[in-house]
């Protein structure tokens, strides 16, 4: 088995992109899908129309390209068929639509631009010391170039000032295109595509490597990484042995599990999840029925769920409310050590996690801020609990270029991942067949759940 020691491995197949980010231990913290049936909105720049205002909710709807619609909160002063330039800031998800702002961005690798602002922040990573002193400096000679408003992000701690000059000048360039975009365009027109997800990775994270398996996304990193971000020059590397990515690196079973409703912990200890609309729950379950242990032993066992909560939340992207039950803590004094201890644990997620404090029932309730859909909106039928059938298809087709030997490649399996495969994945199915040289064939089988792949011989 492979090891990474903390980085990024990129999986491209047939319909569908995953990046599974790996800690320095190779577990895997976090993983991203990018399907073709559901292209990244975020970060996206429109030109779109106002066709609705809603006075009740201090907003708009907007109409953007493509027929997507979106709503833009704190909306003020606009009308309605008003044209208006707006930014996607999350995805739709758990029947929530598209939200929007008024006050777009550009953002880098090492730098936001904020147009039509004056001022600069700084990521609260950079901290206060030398390289935050030396990037003050640094603001104060590129400020005027930009134009604009900047951000100094988390990755600007370590790249070479004439990297981040250099940065500040295409954003500015960027930012002149949009407006000349805008100028020339229409109402509903798309001014800056999403990011995909290989441009989003290599332009936020950081640490270790990136390998990827796909030698046309190498080489667009390989690009990517020379005119935007050098600091990842020296990092990429091409899986190209006949063993799937995720597997030589030992983490294909914990990728197929990442939605399971229950983690076994060692010790007995299981972490039990379940979503509805308007939170997560996640209870801590000792498995023990018998005497109550002493507040130090629980509050030593609570410590050691709790690294796994937090990576599995980060793991499974929840957000919005999350509450949970860990075992209860009847001394104030060791729920108030837990309450810190869980503050700090969740620190380091990359996503704005608020810790709210323990209720009178010793549940722990936290917002975790909400950008892409939470995993199970991805893998899950909505309300059946069972595999959804665009991603059982893609697991498919990745199943199907496995295949070794003579014969038919059939897939058989239910009607909605059949569906999906003659649908929206028609594409992808294609490009399985044109690699495969021949076409792979498909047939409906209720009793072949969640799918199979086999070969027929004529």
């Amino acid at each position: 088995m492979a090891a990474v020691s903390g980085g990024i491995l990129i999986e491209v197949s047939p319909g569908e992109t995953r990046a599974a980010i790996v800690d320095g231990d190779d577990r895997l913290v976090e993983l991203l899908i990018e399907r073709v049936d559901r292209p990244p909105l975020e970060g996206g720049i429109h030109l779109g129309r106002v066709t609705r205002i809603e006075t009740s909710l201090n907003g708009a709807f907007v109409a953007l390209a493509n027929g997507l619609d979106g709503f833009l909160r704190r909306a003020k002063g606009v009308h309605e068929g008003q044209s208006i330039v707006v930014q996607v800031t999350r995805e739709p998800s758990g029947g929530k639509g598209v939200t929007l702002t008024d006050r777009p961005t550009l953002m880098g690798r090492y730098l936001t631009l904020v147009p039509d602002r004056n001022d600069v922040t700084y990521s609260r990573s950079l901290g206060s010391g030398r390289r935050r002193a030396q990037l003050e400096g640094l603001a104060n000679r590129i400020r005027a170039e930009a134009g604009h408003g900047l951000a100094f992000r988390a990755a600007a701690a370590f790249a070479k000032d004439e990297e981040i000059a250099a940065e500040a000048v295409r954003l500015r360039e960027d930012w002149n295109a949009v407006q000349g975009s805008i100028d020339r365009g229409q109402a509903t027109v798309c001014l800056v595509e999403a990011p995909d997800l290989l441009t989003r990775v290599l332009r936020d994270r950081s640490g270790g490597q990136v390998v990827i398996d796909n030698p046309l996304s190498f080489r667009t990193a390989e690009s990517f990484v020379q005119k935007r971000v050098p600091d990842w020059h020296g990092l990429l590397r091409r899986h190209d042995d006949q063993i799937p990515l995720f597997e030589a690196y030992g983490i294909a079973e914990t990728v197929d599990g990442v939605c399971d409703r229950i983690v076994t912990l060692p010790g007995g200890l299981r972490l039990i999840f379940d979503s509805v609309e308007a939170m997560t729950v996640i209870d801590v379950d000792s498995g023990s029925g018998g005497r109550r242990a002493a507040d130090d032993a629980i509050l030593r066992v609570n410590r050691s769920a709790l690294s796994e909560v937090v990576r599995q939340v980060r793991l499974r992207n929840l957000s919005g409310l999350i509450v949970i039950d860990f075992l209860n803590m009847r001394k104030k004094q060791v729920r108030s050590q837990f309450l810190q201890a869980a503050r700090k644990a969740f620190r380091d997620d990359p996503m704005q996690v608020d810790v709210l404090g323990l209720t009178a029932a010793g549940l722990l309730e936290l917002t975790r801020r909400r950008a892409a859909p939470p995993l199970h909106d991805l893998l899950i039928e909505t309300g059946v609990g069972q595999p959804a059938g665009d991603a059982s298809a893609c697991a498919a087709l990745r199943a199907v270029l496995r295949l070794t030997g003579p014969g038919t490649p059939v897939i058989a399996a239910p009607s909605p991942v059949i569906r999906a495969l003659e649908g929206p994945l028609v594409a992808a199915r294609d490009e399985v067949d044109r690699r495969m040289g021949q076409n792979v064939q498909l047939r409906v089988d209720a009793l072949r759940f969640p799918w199979d792949v086999l070969l027929e011989r004529a």
